[in-house]
């Protein structure tokens, strides 16, 4: 009996954690603040709260020991993604990404939405401003999708170009919350839909390597043949 009391608890802790709804609110601009959010509590991650002093315990004088050989460093590898592998995942991956968020029938909210982004365009205006059409062109795109999926109850986005400035600022305020099981409904509809297209890029990746180190002895063969009939 009592196991099944304490069965009975503890899958009443893992509803009540999978139902609890978290968040975090990020503001950016002249500082940059970031708030975790997990039920009624509040945990503010950046910047990090003044810590207490600790008291410094004495400690005795140890004998330096023998100094240990450092490993190198291991290089890091690159995915390798080319800007053409990018846009051509965008569309795969949006198709996703819709789905994944259709399932958590609008759990996710998203507020605050304030954004404000002013480029610079005094180095080069034409860049600025073929800049400013292609991020005008995603913002207004996708925005409408998003509200249908998310719910976003007062967006404000404000978009321009000062071609007086030579730097670009941005400054603004996020808030996104949603429940704990709302992160594994994304992560099964939209992380297994990714997992495949890496998996498959990486196969593909693979094959253009393997034909492309197949060419190159061909049109070395073809430079010695051609060297050999000059002479």
């Amino acid at each position: 009996m009592a196991a099944l009391w304490i069965l009975g608890i503890l899958l009443a802790l893992i509803v009540a954690a999978l139902f609890l709804r978290v968040g975090v609110r990020i503001a950016f601009g002249d500082e940059l603040r970031v708030t975790a959010a997990a039920g009624p509590v509040r945990i503010q991650i950046v910047p990090s709260p003044p810590k207490k002093p600790k008291k410094q315990k004495k400690h005795k004088e140890k004998k330096n020991p023998p100094e240990k050989q450092k490993a190198a460093p291991r290089e890091k590898r690159k995915l390798g993604l080319t800007p053409g592998d990018i846009r051509s995942a965008l569309p795969y991956l949006w198709q996703s990404l819709k789905g994944a968020l259709r399932r958590t029938r609008q759990r996710l909210r998203v507020d605050p939405l304030r954004l404000s982004l002013v480029l610079g365009g005094e180095e080069d205006p034409a860049a600025s401003a073929e800049t400013y059409g292609w991020i005008s062109t995603a913002v207004w795109t996708f925005m409408p999708r998003l509200e249908e999926l998310m719910r976003i109850p007062d967006p404000y986005i404000h978009l321009d170009v000062d071609y007086s400035a030579a730097e670009t600022k941005a400054e603004g305020e996020v808030g996104l919350s949603f429940q704990i099981r709302d992160l594994f409904t994304i992560g099964f509809a939209f992380g297994i839909p990714v997992l495949k297209w890496l998996l498959r890029w990486k196969k593909e990746k693979k094959l253009r390597e393997e034909a492309q180190k197949a060419k190159n002895p061909e049109k070395l063969q073809e430079t010695v043949t051609n060297d050999e009939k000059s002479a």
